[in-house]
Order: structure tokens, then C-alpha cells, then sequence
């Protein structure tokens, strides 16, 4: 399951949800406007997302929202047992969204979910280098387009049969459901799990 939210101004946005089996058949996706700051989006896409399954099920859930995954591994147990309140300046009040974390609260002890917070960062920018590798081809028809040459592609490597009978070749999908098929080389590496990706 992928969650994630936009916001359009500072307290209204959009979120979104896609449910996929483990094969990559899309199986649900949502979306709807709502008033909320980003942390309160994302977290709807969670409950929704969550409590659109139904029976108890396996969920590893995606999302780029730090605070969402950060709270689902170290807040939530603590904000549990406190039953989603904290003290503040000497008031007992609700942990922020505490609605939505009871809704989770509730989901998680219904489905077995992993959450991986999934994380990217800008590593290049349009350089000269960029431009100079640019050119520009002419078409049949005498105009010109702007065409970039294509980085290294790396050598050939011969499809398997079984490979290409396979539904699913998302190897990202395969590594986090861990049902990716390691090369013999690599067969002594350790197998990472959604903990390795969590922000320390």
C-alpha cells in the first residue's frame, strides 16, 4: 500500500492511497480533498487505505511521510498505552490527530503491517556537462528536436524464460515483500528488511 498527500494550501490538500497484491495487480487506489496539514493527509490515506481491506492481511506500507513512520515505530506503543494522550505544561490533552491514531491503532491489531519510509534525494542538477551532451537531430520532416544521448546501458544480460513468464518485475515490490530471487553470488549477503530503510 502507497500513501501519500499534497497539500494545495497550508491546511487543505489532497491524499491518496493504492492498494497492489504482491503480484503488482492494481487492486484499489483513492483519493479525495480534504482539509488537514500533510502529516494529517498522509495519516487519512493510512486509515483509508487500512480500513479498505478487508480480513486480516500482510501490508507493507510505503509512504514519504517521515513523521507517519517514525510515530507507527517508536510513538504509537507509547501513545497506546497512555490511550493517545499526553501531558502538557500540567493538562493531560489528545496527541495531535489523535483521532486518526486510534483508527490506525484499531487497523494494526487487525492486519500485520510493515512500514518503510521511502526517502529520495536531488543528486544532480542541469549542468554543462548536460547541455553538452545534448545535440540536435533532424526529423524526417526537416524540424529539429532536442535529444539527450542515453547513459551507459551496462551489458547484456540474457532473459530468462522463467523471468519473462512471471507476472511482476517490479524488483522493488519483490525486495520489500522479500521474495526476490538472489543471484548465487550474493546468496551469503544478508537479506535487508523494512527496518534497514527506517530513518534513524
Amino acid at each position: 500500500m502507497v500513501c501519500q498527500a499534497r497539500c494545495s494550501e497550508i491546511n487543505r490538500g489532497t491524499w491518496q492511497f493504492s492498494l497492489e497484491a504482491s503480484d503488482g495487480e492494481l487492486v484499489l487506489e483513492a483519493t479525495d480533498e480534504e482539509v488537514g496539514d500533510l502529516n494529517r493527509l498522509t495519516l487519512l490515506a493510512a486509515v483509508r487505505g487500512l480500513e479498505s481491506i478487508e480480513g486480516a492481511s500482510r501490508v507493507t506500507l510505503l509512504s514519504t511521510n517521515r513523521y507517519m513512520i517514525r510515530s507507527l515505530s517508536d510513538s504509537l506503543p507509547r501513545w497506546r498505552s497512555n490511550n493517545f494522550v499526553w501531558e502538557h505544561f500540567g493538562r493531560r490533552i489528545d496527541v495531535q490527530h489523535a483521532d486518526l491514531w486510534r483508527r490506525v491503532d484499531r487497523a494494526l491489531s487487525i492486519h500485520r503491517v510493515e512500514a518503510c519510509l521511502v526517502s529520495s534525494k536531488l543528486v544532480s542538477t542541469d549542468s554543462p556537462v548536460a547541455a553538452a551532451t545534448a545535440r540536435t537531430i533532424q526529423t524526417d520532416r526537416g524540424t529539429s528536436n532536442l535529444r539527450f544521448d542515453a547513459g551507459h546501458a551496462g551489458p547484456n544480460r540474457p532473459a530468462s524464460s522463467a523471468a519473462s513468464k512471471s507476472g511482476s518485475k517490479d524488483q522493488l515490490r519483490q525486495w520489500l515483500l522479500g521474495t526476490a530471487a538472489a543471484p548465487e553470488s550474493q546468496t551469503a549477503r544478508r537479506r535487508f528488511t523494512a527496518a534497514d530503510l527506517r530513518a534513524s
